[in-house]
């Protein structure tokens, strides 16, 4: 029982690690050279095992991608004094050699023995021995099945055109008013005949949405430089504004895997000032950001991108009771912006990778 066991061990590993292999080999079990009840017996079970294993059995030799050829003979004992002699009747008194051929050449792959003396007692080991054999079957051998070779072409073209939507987190830091006549109106509009009459101002914060399209040079496999389009809509200060401008962003290229790259990159933008003549939106703004790309095939990239972004001015709006003469006139914010976009990028001609 102990034995059987351990075989059973080696019939299930044996058939997990050469499953891939199986549906695609042609075996052909040759005649068995024995005793007829010998040969029948053999040549039987090892058709039956050979289809039981999952491998196709062939008519013939020409037909089939290896052979089993299959021979018994008797148990013989070579003793110290160079005589040979048939086994003593407690020990097995017949031998079953196993041979693998690869019939393309003809070449003998593996050959073994097995002792017996009952064929009955051969119906737990016949499948354990015919894995045996087949473990040296080459495991590259996958019949017609196509091994698609993944490449890393997305990541290295010389053109990007990309794509993005954004999330904008705006936030208008307030800045304190310019000379107040008392300190406590420093974050407060007044009415200079009563600074008594006053409302508070704070800090501003709020949401909007945009898009950004753009073109990226890989002129290194390190490096690239991206020029792009922005679209802002909505502000928190500017309600309903639309802010257009351009972007330029210098990019360190990391590529960890086959499947993703890493940007952390600097970006310096422009913006167009759209507003009335009493509002200012800063025209220029440095930043940095990162972007995170994942393979979308072969020719780009899905990515995911964060960045920042710092006015460089001051954001100003005007006094809501400017039409009573309260002061300041005007109000001014120091702005960061908070960008977090998804989009493709799709590239052309590719690059010699050094």
């Amino acid at each position: 029982m102990k034995r059987f066991s351990i075989l059973s061990i080696f019939i299930f590993v044996s058939i997990a690690v050469f499953a891939q292999v199986r549906e695609d080999t042609t075996v052909f079990v040759g005649p068995v050279v024995a005793r007829p009840d010998q040969a029948a017996f053999f040549k039987e079970n090892f058709d039956m095992e050979t289809r039981a294993a999952g491998y196709a059995l062939a008519d013939s030799a020409g037909e089939a991608d290896y052979s089993l050829r299959l021979d018994v003979g008797p148990n013989l004992v070579l003793y110290d004094d160079g005589i040979e002699e048939q086994a003593p009747p407690d020990e097995p008194q017949f031998v079953l050699r196993v041979t693998l051929v690869r019939n393309e050449d003809d070449y003998e792959m593996v050959a073994f023995s097995y002792p017996f003396t009952e064929v009955e007692e051969m119906y737990e080991f016949n499948l354990y021995l015919l894995y045996q054999a087949m473990a040296n079957v080459p495991l590259t051998r996958l019949g017609d099945i196509e091994v698609v070779e993944e490449t890393d072409r997305w990541r290295n073209k010389w053109l990007y055109i990309r794509g993005s939507f954004e999330y904008v987190i705006s936030n208008h830091l307030l800045k304190p008013n310019p000379n107040p006549p008392h300190p406590d109106l420093r974050y407060r509009i007044y009415d200079p005949n009563n600074i008594n009459d006053s409302l508070p101002l704070n800090h501003v914060f709020g949401t909007g949405v945009g898009a950004t399209i753009g073109a990226e040079l890989q002129f290194l496999d390190w490096m690239s430089a991206e020029a792009h389009f922005v679209f802002r809509f909505g502000d928190p200060v500017y309600f309903g504004a639309f802010i257009p401008g351009i972007g330029l962003q210098l990019k360190y290229l990391l590529k960890p895997s086959t499947y993703f790259m890493l940007e952390p990159y600097i970006m310096a933008a422009a913006q167009m000032d759209t507003l009335s003549d009493n509002e200012h939106f800063p025209r220029y703004a440095v930043g940095g950001g990162m972007q995170l790309g994942v393979k979308g095939g072969e020719m780009g990239a899905f990515f995911v991108d964060a960045n920042f972004l710092y006015s460089i001015g001051d954001v100003v709006t005007s006094n809501p009771r400017a039409e009573y003469n309260w002061y300041p006139l005007e109000i001014h914010y120091n702005r960061i912006a908070i960008s977090i976009g998804i989009g493709y990028k799709i590239g052309f001609f590719d690059r010699r990778q050094y």
